[in-house]
């Protein structure tokens, strides 16, 4: 499911969504594993803030009004964007006190293993992958 946040919530997870038609599969999965989802639409995203964990998935800029409500962040943003980085968002959140993920260490991770499941390459050398992943990405995105 792409272009939404979500934050869990007593053993559950809030998802704040643009478009709502779009989440029929995210709940079918959710009921398949079991896990308690609750859709809420995207003008209540702002209430998502006070979790311990935030995901924002949107595309670059749809979270930038949500900056604005970040006062005291109780937890941890994983933001999956990458470029522009920071984002509104991040910056909000991380100036606020609270934890920030950015998506470039997602998208790293996602290529080691890929170059692990290709090459056989043994677990162990996966930092050094990472490592050079992450410099070759960080020096691509300074590029732009």
């Amino acid at each position: 499911m792409r272009r939404l946040s979500a934050s869990i919530v007593d053993g559950g997870v809030d998802v704040y969504v643009r478009s709502p038609g779009r989440a029929a599969r995210l709940v079918a999965t959710a009921e398949r594993f079991g896990v308690e989802l609750r859709v809420r639409p995207w003008a209540e995203a702002r209430d998502g803030l006070k979790h311990s964990l935030v995901v924002n998935t949107t595309p670059a800029g749809a979270a930038d009004a949500l900056a604005e409500a970040v006062t005291k962040p109780i937890g941890t943003l994983f933001d999956v964007l990458y470029h522009p980085w920071p984002t509104r968002l991040a910056a909000a959140w991380e100036s606020a006190g609270g934890t920030v993920l950015g998506g470039l260490d997602l998208l790293v991770h996602q290529a080691a293993l890929q170059v692990e499941l290709m090459t056989g390459c043994a677990p162990e050398l996966r930092a050094s992958v990472v490592d050079a992943m992450r410099i070759a990405g960080t020096a691509a995105l300074d590029e732009r």
